[in-house]
C-alpha cells in the first residue's frame, strides 16, 4: 500500500452515476432550473409563514438539495472539459439524450466512445466530488 490507498473503480463510477442520475430530480426539489446550471440563483424564503413539522422537513429537504446541487456542479467544473461534457449531456440536460446525440455534440465517431469517455470521466467525477464521499477504497 501506497501514500494513495487503492481505489474500487467499478464501485466508486456506480457511486458517481447513482448521484448523477438523480441531478434532475435534485434540481427540481432545489427549486433550480437544468437550463441554468452555470449561474448560482438566489431562492426566496416561502412567502407564507408555515406552522408545524411538514414545513420545516420541506425547508430542510430543499436546503438540502440546494447545497447537494451546488457541490455537484462544484465537482463538475474540476473536470476536463470533456469529461465535463459528456457528464453533462449524459445526466444534466433537461430531458435525456441517447448516445448518438451525445456523440453529435461532442464530435465523436459513435455512442461507444461515448461510453468510454463517461467511463472515465465518471472516475474522475468520484475524485473531485469533496470529502472523497463517492470513492470506494478496497
Amino acid at each position: 500500500m501506497g501514500l494513495v490507498p487503492d481505489i474500487d473503480e467499478q464501485a466508486s463510477r456506480d457511486n458517481a452515476r447513482d448521484l448523477l442520475k438523480d441531478f434532475r430530480r435534485i434540481a427540481r426539489m432545489a427549486g433550480r432550473p437544468l437550463t441554468d446550471i452555470k449561474s448560482p440563483t438566489v431562492t426566496d424564503i416561502p412567502r407564507a409563514t408555515g406552522y408545524g413539522n411538514l414545513q420545516e422537513k420541506r425547508l430542510t429537504e430543499t436546503f438540502d438539495a440546494q447545497q447537494t446541487l451546488e457541490t455537484i456542479i462544484q465537482a463538475l467544473a474540476l473536470l476536463p472539459v470533456q469529461s465535463y461534457w459528456v457528464l453533462f449531456y449524459s445526466y444534466c440536460t433537461p430531458e435525456p439524450l441517447t448516445g448518438y446525440e451525445i456523440a453529435a455534440r461532442l464530435n465523436v465517431d459513435n455512442d461507444g466512445v461515448v461510453r468510454y469517455m463517461r467511463h472515465r470521466a465518471l472516475m474522475e467525477f468520484a475524485e473531485a466530488f469533496p470529502g472523497e464521499k463517492l470513492l470506494v477504497f478496497c
